[in-house]
């Protein structure tokens, strides 16, 4: 029986381990959701030309609003963030990407430490 105690201790510290990293990736992982969201939101809605859309009653988008909205909202994340985005017909769809640095993994041999995560949003602006 205390043979096997070093073993089972040494077990309940790894899983303790995976579950930290995994809690850091969903917290991560979250706050990048909410970052995209947002700036899908904030683009579809200051990359319209207001002028267009009074004088033709449909949404046309300004690619350099859209382009430093986006920039603007990824700037807010924490960490390193790359944005792109792109318009499929009048759907603007944001993509954002970043590294997440791991807390038990880097004692892992062969791992890298990090873990890449990536969060898509789209908004579209609606006429009423």
């Amino acid at each position: 029986m205390l043979m096997l105690m070093p073993v089972a201790v040494l077990i309940v510290v790894i899983l303790g381990g995976i579950s930290v990293d995994r809690a850091v990736i969903f917290g991560a992982q979250r706050d990048l959701v909410a970052t995209a969201q947002a700036a899908a939101n904030d683009a579809a809605s200051l990359g319209v030309e207001v002028d267009e859309l009074r004088a033709h009653g449909s949404p046309q988008y300004d690619p350099a609003r859209i382009d430093r909205a986006v920039a603007l909202a990824a700037g807010r994340a924490d960490g390193e963030v790359s944005a792109s985005w792109q318009l499929r017909g009048n759907v603007l769809v944001v993509q954002l990407r970043r590294q997440v640095r791991l807390i038990f993994t880097p004692g892992v041999p062969g791992s890298s430490g990090r873990q890449v995560i990536t969060a898509t949003a789209s908004a579209v602006l609606l006429e009423s």
